[in-house]
């Protein structure tokens, strides 16, 4: 599935800018302000304990010695921070302009600045190339596909994880689905059997394609889910702070996103 007409150029670059991180406006419920993070920086010591178990797996799956990784869209360089621990060479590609100052001013890593299409990559440059919550922001995911093709090494490893649009949990939701509704920046919507032939299509052996979750505080979890029956979780929250569970920190997995692994073939 993909959205039709898409964003303009000048309506996307509108979109990622510095408020794209810190989104105030998020939680209100109202599609136009669905895009971005409510708090990004307050969201990564959940992130990061996902993505180091992601990068472990990865690291698992390469051969001995110290492999190149690329991120495509690694917003504050959080997974290239613990890539980067857990044995990686690590190099960013991001859009966004307020990301990347803030990368390289923290950074040591080379972090590249442009959309995908325009970055100059160096055929097999790369053991490793990761998107997490990207593929569906792409423009042209098909494109970048062939282009991540060749800049892997042959056997090099991808890793993506997008939202599972084929899953029971996202049919029974449907245009519900907070995923669906961030048409300001989600294009194109995968299910396991279509990532897969894409990827199939595009020179890749898929190995392993499953659903993965993520880790909230109670009181934050409450207040996303407020976007679906507004006055019910709201007062579930209310609840949760008052009795002092709202710090709780709970991993949920709906099943509405997936991530595959697969390797470049020849």
């Amino acid at each position: 599935m993909y959205l039709d007409p898409p964003p303009s150029e000048e309506e996307i670059g509108a979109t990622y800018g510095e408020c794209y991180f810190q989104n105030p406006e998020f939680l209100r419920g109202d599609n136009d302000a669905l895009f971005g993070y409510a708090d990004y920086v307050a969201e990564r010591f959940n992130k990061q304990k996902e993505y180091a178990r992601i990068a472990r797996e990865l690291r698992g799956r390469l051969g001995a010695g110290r492999p190149r990784l690329l991120e495509v869209g690694c917003g504050f360089g959080y997974f290239l921070d613990v890539a980067f621990e857990e044995g990686f060479d690590v190099t960013g590609v991001e859009f966004n302009g307020f990301a990347v100052d803030r990368l390289r001013r923290k950074y040591a890593f080379p972090i590249l600045h442009g959309a995908l299409e325009a970055i100059d990559l160096e055929a097999g440059a790369f053991d490793a190339v990761v998107m997490l919550d990207v593929i569906e922001h792409l423009r042209d995911p098909f494109g970048a596909l062939a282009r991540l093709h060749g800049a892997l090494s042959p056997g090099g490893a991808l890793v993506i994880s997008t939202l599972d649009a084929e899953s029971w949990v996202s049919r029974l939701l449907g245009k519900r689905l907070e995923d669906f509704r961030r048409t300001r920046e989600h294009l194109f919507f995968f299910g396991r059997p279509t990532l897969s032939s894409i990827l199939e299509k595009h020179g890749f052996q898929v190995d392993s394609i499953r659903s993965v979750g993520h880790t909230f505080n109670l009181a934050f979890l409450l207040e996303r889910l407020a976007l679906y029956n507004r006055p019910l979780f709201m007062f579930l929250r209310r609840v949760a702070i008052k009795s002092g569970l709202g710090s709780l920190q709970l991993s949920v997995n709906p099943h509405t996103k997936m991530i595959a692994f697969a390797r470049r073939r020849g």
